[in-house]
């Protein structure tokens, strides 16, 4: 077997202190050269062969972490690369762009807190991953309790970017770069974000930030890309969705109401503001906006 042979000048060591092992110099040239965010234990093993290197993937793959070339993520069989210069890898993604790349079918979307961030709802990135899967789809294990899941239902047909993402035109109104507004992940647009969170209100987390947002979110919602992604929902949810656009001054708001109208609770507490129109008792969102208004 090859063994590892180390330069221990200066020009076989990168700005962090990084030993470039002599077997590995032509690996991690083009490693650097491409920069991947992840590599496979696949990918590493063609490059090995590729670079004319007989040490086996396994061996490499136990060496290139051990010198910190490769950081392990919490998807088997992927590693994410740490780039000459990089001193660790500072991505909360990290774990998802894994999935990704050991299993490129899989369907995922920036949901909840994470969506709103991207799209400019909330002043401060939020704690935690959250995404939302298609039915019958589940995380690897390794990111379960690592990554929260976020269960809405949309029209079975409508579950690609076309309808849960955001329209390019909503994002150069936003000003937001169309490939990578959302750290180059899939995430959903302002309708999807709202039949989410009027599905499932205890789902999304930064209500005190979004208040302050309501009038934006529900500008930029498309009344019918909305309506056709609640008509999987309850009427209960639809409710809350109408009134998240009264909220924000929508005057097509009603339209999106079932037509059966039940009283609807939005959140818990003492506090209330009931909405005759779309038949919602709001505990939460209308009490920190004024509050915000006072602040």
């Amino acid at each position: 077997m090859e063994q590892e042979a180390p330069f221990h000048s200066e020009n076989n060591r990168d700005r962090s202190g990084r030993i470039v092992p002599r077997w590995a110099a032509d690996l991690v040239a083009r490693l650097a050269q491409e920069a991947p965010t992840i590599v496979t234990r696949e990918r590493l093993e063609k490059l090995l062969v590729d670079s004319g290197s007989s040490v086996p993937v396994d061996v490499a793959l136990k060496r290139l972490l051990r010198l910190r070339w490769l950081r392990g993520v919490s998807v088997r069989g992927a590693f994410a690369f740490v780039p000459p210069g990089v001193d660790d890898i500072a991505d909360r993604y990290i774990d998802l762009r894994g999935w990704h790349a050991k299993n490129p079918s899989a369907i995922f979307y920036l949901a909840s807190d994470n969506a709103a961030w991207h799209l400019g709802y909330l002043d401060r990135e939020p704690e935690g991953v959250t995404v939302w899967l298609p039915p019958n789809t589940t995380l690897p294990s390794g990111l379960r309790g690592k990554i929260s899941n976020v269960k809405t239902r949309f029209p079975t047909d409508k579950i690609d970017a076309r309808h849960v993402g955001p329209t390019a035109d909503l994002l150069r109104k936003r000003r937001l770069d169309l490939l990578t507004w959302s750290a180059g992940l899939p995430a959903f647009g302002p309708e999807a974000l709202i039949a989410q969170i009027a599905s499932r209100p205890a789902s999304f987390k930064s209500w005190v930030d979004l208040a302050n947002k309501i009038g934006d979110l529900a500008r930029d919602a498309d009344i019918e890309r909305l309506r056709v992604l609640l008509s999987a929902s309850s009427a209960s949810a639809q409710q809350r969705a109408a009134y998240l656009l009264r909220l924000g001054k929508r005057d097509d708001a009603a339209t999106l109401l079932p037509a059966k109208i039940q009283p609807v609770e939005f959140g818990t507490g003492d506090t209330t503001s009931w909405d005759a129109i779309t038949g919602v008792n709001d505990h939460l969102v209308a009490r920190l906006m004024s509050a915000n208004a006072k602040a």
